[in-house]
């Protein structure tokens, strides 16, 4: 059965990315398993359980109402008299509703009718001086809306207002960074690289903040293509002495629920330590098509071609496990340095 990238599901409902993580999130909806990038993966049928929810919607039914009328259509056991039940108390909400609006109505008419329509002062307005009546529970009515959780809407850059936390060992050193989600194209983050430069002898660090970009996306029918930019500067640290440092990267991806394939492209430029571009390739098959229930499995190649390092091209057979959102790779490179690196969203 194929499955449905959460972009070719949006486009097949009329709803939005961030629309339909939202729902994953209030669990209406669940993804059936996860590609190789970690990127949700959805049965043809959430098709029809979106628009389920768009109706149900249409009919004033608040999220809540449309979980509990799930859970019930979930059952063989459930009777009409249940969803009736439902069904008549959405009526008198909504009866509540039209006598409220009916109100509101009566009391414009009668604003209207006692507002002059002419050059008089604003200061005179009967209108104005009704709302200004009404100030106190306008500024409350703002102060609760301000106050109030509001649920964070759909993470690959990760969800909007989404975290990931990510620190990876390769055959360049050791990287940790932290990334906030802005939407779901930028995020903006924290970079940590802690580097052995082995053909000059000298170690060094780089720190700094980073931006990340999704440049593009193909919601392709058995896949999905990708292309990332990550870009940042800051200071590094080398033989005790502090220096500006600039760095980004390209990545290009595409991926199958079996077949996972990439390319990046990665500069680094710290004055007299570091001035270099290297390059960076991967391959990897799944042995199966895992749910998002349960662990996924990838094995991957790896392939690194670094001009300014002893060992110019490595080669890294590698493991890759996922488990809902988190990450978790290891694997042993021919230039004899473990790899164990790790990802967790939130």
């Amino acid at each position: 059965m194929t499955q449905l990238t959460i972009g070719k599901l949006a486009e097949l409902t009329g709803i939005t990315a961030d629309t339909l993580r939202y729902y994953e999130k209030m669990k209406l909806v669940k993804a059936d398993s996860r590609s190789a990038a970690g990127y949700r993966l959805y049965s043809p049928d959430t098709v029809k359980l979106i628009r389920f929810i768009r109706g149900a919607k249409a009919l004033n039914f608040t999220l809540e109402e449309i979980r509990r009328l799930l859970a019930l259509t979930s059952t063989d056991t459930t009777t009409c008299a249940e969803i009736l039940k439902h069904t008549e108390q959405k009526i008198t909400e909504a009866e509540n509703k039209i006598e409220e609006l009916k109100t509101i109505k009566t009391v414009l008419s009668d604003l209207v009718k006692r507002c002059p329509g002419d050059d008089t002062s604003i200061e005179a307005c009967p209108i104005l001086d009704h709302i200004r009546g009404k100030a106190g529970i306008v500024l409350l009515a703002v102060g609760l809306a301000f106050s109030t959780p509001h649920h964070a809407q759909a993470k690959p850059i990760s969800y909007t207002g989404g975290i990931m936390v990510m620190q990876e060992n390769d055959e360049t050193g050791h990287t940790f960074s932290l990334d906030y989600t802005i939407t779901p194209d930028y995020a903006i983050g924290w970079y940590d690289k802690w580097e052995d430069n082995e053909r000059n002898g000298r170690d060094y660090s780089v720190h700094g903040p980073e931006f990340n970009t999704l440049i593009k996306r193909w919601n392709l029918p058995d896949g999905q293509a990708n292309i990332f930019n990550s870009t940042g500067a800051g200071i590094a640290d080398g033989d005790g002495k502090i220096r500006g440092a600039a760095w980004t990267s390209m990545l290009a991806d595409y991926e199958t629920r079996r077949v996972y394939s990439s390319y990046e492209l990665r500069g680094m430029a710290a004055d007299d330590i570091n001035n270099s571009i290297w390059q960076r390739a991967r391959l990897g098959v799944a042995p199966y098509a895992a749910n998002y229930n349960d662990i996924a499995s990838w094995f991957m190649v790896q392939l690194d071609d670094h001009p300014s390092k002893t060992d110019t091209v490595v080669v890294t057979p590698l493991v890759r496990f996922f488990y809902k959102s988190s990450l978790i790779e290891t694997g042993y490179s021919s230039n004899h340095r473990l790899m164990a690196n790790w990802e967790l969203q939130f």
